[in-house]
């Protein structure tokens, strides 16, 4: 009655502000599921060509507006689905191709590599592909999205269009001069010297260590990148880099350097593609990955599917709008779901670079409780992987990563900032009163001392001791060699593989087809991918992003806790490259 009540008065406090948004969203809530059970998504034509609109990127994890999403009002497919639904459509007789508008931006380099291996899979199976770009970049980087788009056999640009494909940068502020002018202090505590993630704000430059990983990790992207364009198009990588210094480019000059195929408006590649693929039937490929795989739902055998994605942090997830983020509790929970539902096989895909150090192991031990029950546990890595991220997958049976994967940074950091001196310029005075040697231990006013310095460096070296151990355990090496391949540096999918941190290259699909194998399936046995958190009632779901909105509305019980905020132990990647 109590919950009642509280629901009651934020219904009527907020009414006059969402009756609108709940009229709209319960009809299109409505109009969604009458739609779903009128048209079977399995009625396909006879033969189509698949279309996708991968502007602005192919999200990780799908994302629609709160519990919408599971009714499928997220953009398009998320990038499993995608993966998935390419390499189904390479064995299906139906699909004649697939055409594809992309506008340079919102990929990441591993995700970029999946992507461009799912379309030349698909090319390879006799399908025609294409892909069409008003611009890839234009006045800002297109390299990832140039790298993407010549895995396609047809590329062609808007007449105006221009091809931003001018190389690799990395550009990271340092805080420390201005920190210091400011009379603001922030300690760092890091094992070892690649653990980066808080220089930015105690230094006024890259360290020795920070410049070289970057250097390293530049280069290695640098390579794969021009050497991947190189290869598709049929070029010299000498020749591909020398167009890259010319960037960036009109697109009659990427013509002219045998980058793009073609300069014209959508119509004329819509022509282009009927003739080669002899049909004018379109699907979206959301559709298309939605429609359900044959015999799927009859498949004795079960790989459960894990999502891990975002910054890490301790607790539940209580976002129900779709924040990108890993909740501990909540992720373990979804392990423990499937281990009890007793799938064949548990396929985790973690995309994070880190985060709360006890959330981290929380999520760690769940995957070592499925290894005990016997359940093989596959690890398919996303763009990054690092630090938590790292934590989380180590102990599973298999990890599969990208070349371009950005894992690794096994090491610890912790730092806060000391505002005493800044707040007394401002005139604030700020009593302190202390029951306790360390009883200032998370105080932002004062710097760490001798007894708390002390302290903190025995919990960062127990941590980091302990991140070994966990890396010596799943990665089944010693010790000595684990602390050789850690000091918080960040590597490459090929170095990690090199290194003994993952097991193979390859991408989602890659990942699936490993749990395929050891949840006991036959090559052409069908298998049913059960995703965990399990889907739950679209009433409820509605009903529960309606009371947070309704909590947002009136102001009650606005939760801004994030218990990962310093001065806790983080397992955190430092600065990385971004795709430009």
């Amino acid at each position: 009655m109590r919950f009642l009540g509280r629901w009651l008065y934020r219904f009527v406090a907020a009414f006059g502000v969402l009756s609108l948004v709940l009229v709209v969203g319960l009809s299109l809530v409505g109009w969604r599921l009458a739609a779903r059970f009128a048209e079977p998504t399995a009625m396909l034509p006879e033969r189509f060509v698949l279309v996708a609109d991968w502007r602005g990127g192919v999200p990780e994890k799908s994302r629609g507006f709160g519990p919408l999403q599971d009714l499928g009002f997220g953009k398009g497919a998320s990038l499993p689905e995608t993966l998935i639904a390419l390499e189904r459509a390479a064995d299906d007789p139906r699909v004649a191709g697939l055409v594809v508008r992309v506008d340079g931006g919102g990929f990441g380099f591993a995700q970029a590599y999946e992507l461009r291996e799912a379309v030349r899979g698909l090319a390879a199976a006799g399908r025609f592909t294409a892909v069409y770009a008003d611009t890839l970049g234009e006045l800002e980087g297109g390299m990832v999205g140039t790298y993407l788009a010549t895995a396609f056999e047809h590329v062609q640009l808007q007449p105006l269009g221009t091809l931003g494909f001018t190389g690799l940068a990395s550009e990271q502020p340092y805080f420390g001069r201005l920190l210091d002018d400011l009379e603001i202090g922030f300690q760092v505590i890091q094992r070892e010297d690649f653990k980066t993630a808080l220089e930015p704000l105690a230094r006024s430059g890259p360290s020795p260590a920070a410049g070289a990983a970057t250097d390293r990790l530049l280069d290695g992207l640098f390579t794969t990148l021009v050497d991947g364009v190189a290869e598709a198009r049929g070029l010299d990588p000498t020749a591909v880099e020398r167009a890259l210094d010319r960037g960036p480019l009109l697109g009659r000059e990427a013509v002219e350097l045998g980058l793009v195929d073609a300069i014209g408006h959508l119509p004329d590649l819509w022509a282009t593609a009927e003739n080669e693929a002899g049909t004018e039937e379109r699907v979206d490929l959301a559709t298309y990955a939605r429609s359900g795989l044959p015999g799927a739902e009859e498949a004795t055998r079960v790989v459960g599917f894990v999502h891990a994605v975002g910054p890490i942090r301790r607790g539940e997830s209580e976002d129900p709008l779709g924040d990108l983020e890993i909740a501990g509790d909540s992720v373990a929970r979804a392990i423990d779901d499937a281990v009890e539902a007793e799938v064949d096989a548990l396929l985790l895909r973690v995309s994070s670079p880190g985060g709360s150090a006890i959330a981290s192991e929380t999520i760690g031990a769940a995957v070592r409780r499925g290894r005990e029950a016997g359940i093989p546990v596959i690890v398919s890595m996303g763009d990054v992987a690092a630090s938590g991220g790292y934590w989380i997958s180590m102990d599973a049976d298999r990890i599969f990563a990208s070349p371009t994967t950005l894992t690794g940074s096994i090491g610890v950091i912790a730092g806060k900032p000391a505002l005493g001196a800044f707040l007394d310029d401002f005139g604030v005075d700020v009593a302190l009163e202390r029951r306790g040697t360390n009883a200032g231990f998370g105080s932002v006013v004062e710097p760490w001392d001798g007894p708390a310095l002390a302290r903190l460096n025995l919990l960062i070296d127990d941590l980091y001791e302990r991140f070994l151990e966990g890396v010596a355990r799943g990665r089944d090496i010693d010790i000595e060699a684990a602390r050789a391949v850690a000091g918080g540096q960040v590597w490459l999918g090929d170095e990690a593989l090199a290194n003994g941190l993952v097991d193979e290259i390859g991408g989602f699909t890659a990942a699936l087809a490993a749990a395929r194998t050891r949840a006991g399936a036959t090559a052409d046995e069908p298998v049913r991918l059960a995703r965990f958190p399990e889907a739950r009632e679209p009433f409820a779901l509605a009903l529960e992003g309606l009371d947070r909105l309704l909590e947002v509305a009136v102001g009650l019980e606005a939760t801004w806790d994030r218990a990962t905020a310093p001065p806790a132990l983080r397992l955190e990647a430092g600065p990385l490259p971004q795709p430009r």
